[in-house]
């Protein structure tokens, strides 16, 4: 008990669960003996009542070990692997995390070099921790791609569920259901948006998704790869409920928001992808706008998604002003250029800002 204490200790944070965390200790404690007892006898009936009602070490410790795999066994595809890792360099921000996932790479290869198990090395289990829109899901698929490159994980795809996709309706239901998906990750990885949502207000059935999971991820470690995802704050409460989220999950990115000019870059990528450009005037405003956004945003501010939205709005106005005009005028500049009048619309007054994107209506 001590050891545990100390390892509880070290991880705690400020949504540190105090006696929830050592009832979901016990409770999980108590699940291994069963699974203890039922293997190692011929049934309940050989078992006398100390046996039935004693938690041994053993059944505590395996709480917070992880299981031992074999080592990775297939081939490394170079291929695949520079090309996963130039789409996460040409990524725009994101310096910290791409800095980590790089650094992982670089010892995943070193180890299989010198023949060290990489599974035993590090967990591929991974939580993610920021606001919509700043590249969760893009570095998640990114990540199974570099492992599959590496030869870790088998298949490299990604499936992408949230609490929906986990929870059945009935009792018993949802362990068959989250299987399911845990079997269509095998070789990959699976990745949980908004995983919180599954420990909120004690539900049962989430707490069956999560219980399902963590067998999972012990049972079949190394041969997938889970990535949970969520606001910051949210994220530290769902590794609080169950300490085998605490154990299993041992490393974890922070997303940071983008700031104004990552943005606008974001803007100009998305732009030029539909071989369109911004004029000055039309650049200039869009700037201004999207500093109004991030100096007045809020918890839910989307970031890269709000920007997508802008830009969608942006080119449909465009197009509705080429359609407006005579064939005569479509010159190819006309066509390919946005002005002023195809982004004024975004207004940079301060309630508009708070009240939405900012169409005036």
């Amino acid at each position: 008990w001590q050891r545990v204490d100390w390892r509880m200790s070290q991880n705690r944070s400020r949504a540190f669960g105090n006696a929830r965390l050592i009832n979901g200790v016990m409770e999980e404690s108590k699940q291994n003996m069963a699974l203890r007892l039922m293997k190692n006898t011929d049934g309940i009936a050989q078992l006398t009542d100390d046996e039935l009602s004693t938690i041994e070490l053993k059944d505590i410790k395996k709480v917070f070990t992880k299981g031992l795999n074999k080592k990775a066994k297939f081939p490394i595809d170079e291929a695949l692997l520079q090309d996963a890792l130039t789409q996460l360099h040409d990524l725009i921000g994101l310096n910290s995390v791409k800095k980590e996932v790089e650094e992982m790479a670089k010892l995943a290869r070193y180890y299989r070099e010198i023949g060290k198990d990489v599974r035993k090395a590090f967990s591929l289990h991974t939580v993610f921790k920021g606001n919509p829109g700043t590249g969760k899901t893009t570095i998640a698929r990114l990540i199974v791609q570099i492992y599959k490159g590496l030869g870790i994980l088998e298949r490299g795809h990604l499936i992408e569920v949230d609490r929906k996709d986990l929870v059945a309706a009935y009792t018993g239901q949802t362990a068959i259901k989250t299987n399911k998906i845990i079997d269509e990750a095998m070789g990959g990885g699976l990745f949980i948006d908004e995983a919180y949502s599954l420990t909120h207000s004690n539900d049962p059935y989430g707490k069956e998704a999560v219980e399902t999971l963590l067998k999972k991820m012990e049972d079949k470690r190394g041969e997938f790869m889970v990535i949970v995802a969520g606001y910051p704050k949210e994220m530290d409460q769902f590794l609080e409920t169950n300490p085998g989220l605490l154990s299993r999950f041992d490393k974890q990115f922070i997303f940071e928001d983008y700031n104004t000019p990552q943005l606008f870059e974001i803007a100009e990528v998305l732009i030029e992808a539909e071989d369109l450009k911004l004029d000055d005037a039309a650049k200039i405003h869009l700037i201004k706008y999207i500093d109004k956004l991030v100096k007045s945003k809020h918890k839910y501010f989307g970031n890269a998604r709000t920007i997508r939205k802008i830009v969608a709005q942006t080119i449909q106005k465009q197009h509705l002003r080429m359609a407006q005009l005579t064939p005569d005028k479509r010159t190819d500049k006309v066509i390919n250029t946005i002005t002023f009048d195809d982004v004024s619309d975004f207004n940079l007054l301060e309630k508009a800002v708070k009240d939405g994107i900012g169409f005036r209506r």
